[in-house]
């Protein structure tokens, strides 16, 4: 049974006096499970689907807080972001390319993704067609991205950014050479951790970013009612205008309260830190990168990542700069969800690689060294490597 805020939230009720009691969890979560639709609707009102949009909830990609599934379509966990090289977006299509539509409005393309084995690797094909509104800007790129799990997200947000900065510090001293993405607003600089790129500093704002570019719902972060619309998209913003009936689709209560939702997912279970596959781990040098990190309260955060920025080489680099990052600069990927990723059909931020193994192959950068030193492990070594990720 849901609660009383949660209920009035799931019949849309967007004003402050829909709730009572602070936002909870259970308000969160149907929030996070509301199918949106078009407004205005019978059961749906100041609130509404798109005008463009990828899926119409938030766990159409994050089934239970986990990872999205890695296959040939946009929707169930895979989206395509568009960028430069500079870290701009696309001057017509925006910084994601919205493949569905309320009626009346032209989707922005038609997205299938096909996947091809070269070299005992999988590769992603993006095939994009039906582009509504004119072609890409020439310096434009489009490439996947897979809808990360959200389980222990609370636990990388409570890390607190001097530690990140001292971690920084260290990897340059070792010569690994991670970097902080540093973001700046009205209360200072903060170390940015959220997202592949790390362009999110905080719950809230990647919380923000996905209703508005997921579902193309507005909130007071990003206030306006037809979502990520460029002017070029008249006939998107003309038809979000008809409709809007608030000036805010999702107010800042039940914004809070996905965030709490989302936070309340739980972290895994701890790494064996007894076992034969973490002293390999540590050995061939992964560990400097996929670390371990202590909370605010002083507890251990046992997500095996630095949150750090790091050049991975030019496979990995598929010209789209984001935030602080660079287009060949990816955050240190939590490993603590790992099997999790693996049961959805994939690992790294497209969901290419089949396996443990076909992760490692994919990097390079700064991390050719620990590439290097894993391939040539023996296959007992590496199965001691599989064991300690996937706690077996």
């Amino acid at each position: 049974m849901i609660s009383r805020c949660a209920a009035a939230a799931f019949l849309g009720l967007s004003s402050a006096a829909a709730y009572a009691d602070p936002p909870d969890i259970s308000a969160g979560q149907a929030l996070f499970e509301r199918q949106w639709v078009p407004s205005p609707s019978p059961t749906h009102t100041g609130a509404g689907l798109g005008p463009l949009y990828d899926a119409p909830s938030c766990s159409s990609c994050h089934a239970g807080g986990g990872p999205g599934l890695v296959s040939t379509s946009i929707g169930t966990g895979l989206l395509v972001r568009l960028g430069q090289q500079g870290g701009g977006a696309d001057p017509v299509y925006g910084s994601q390319l919205q493949t569905k539509a309320v009626p009346g409005v032209i989707p922005e393309a038609t997205v299938t993704i096909g996947w091809r084995i070269l070299d005992g690797r999988r590769i992603p094909s993006l095939h994009i067609s039906g582009l509504g509104y004119g072609a890409l800007d020439p310096l434009t790129f489009a490439a996947i991205r897979r809808a990360p799990s959200l389980h222990g997200a609370a636990e990388l947000e409570s890390v607190p950014d001097d530690e990140l900065l001292s971690l920084e510090a260290r990897e340059h001293r070792e010569g690994v050479g991670g970097r902080a993405a540093i973001v700046a607003d009205a209360q200072g600089r903060h170390v940015s951790r959220f997202g592949w790129k790390a362009a999110a500093a905080d719950l809230t704002t990647q919380t923000v970013l996905a209703l508005e570019r997921d579902i193309g719902l507005s909130t007071s972060g990003r206030p306006d009612p037809w979502g990520e619309c460029t002017p070029a998209e008249g006939q998107c913003r003309a038809t979000a205008s008809r409709n809007a009936d608030s000036a805010i689709e999702v107010p800042d209560r039940s914004r809070d309260a996905i965030v709490a939702y989302v936070s309340s997912q739980p972290a895994p279970a701890a790494f064996d830190r007894s076992s034969r596959g973490h002293a390999i781990f540590q050995h061939i040098g992964c560990a400097a990168c996929h670390a371990s990190l202590t909370a605010k309260d002083g507890s251990q955060v046992d997500a095996l990542t630095d949150l750090l920025l790091h050049d991975m080489g030019p496979e990995l680099n598929d010209g789209i700069g984001e935030g602080a990052a660079k287009s060949f600069e990816w955050r240190t990927a939590p490993l603590w969800n790992i099997a999790d990723e693996l049961a959805a059909g994939g690992l790294l931020h497209d969901g290419r690689a089949r396996n443990i193994g076909e992760a490692v192959r994919w990097h390079g950068g700064q991390a050719v060294r620990a590439r290097d030193l894993y391939a040539a492990l023996s296959p007992a070594d590496l199965s001691a490597i599989d064991d300690y990720l996937l706690r077996k």
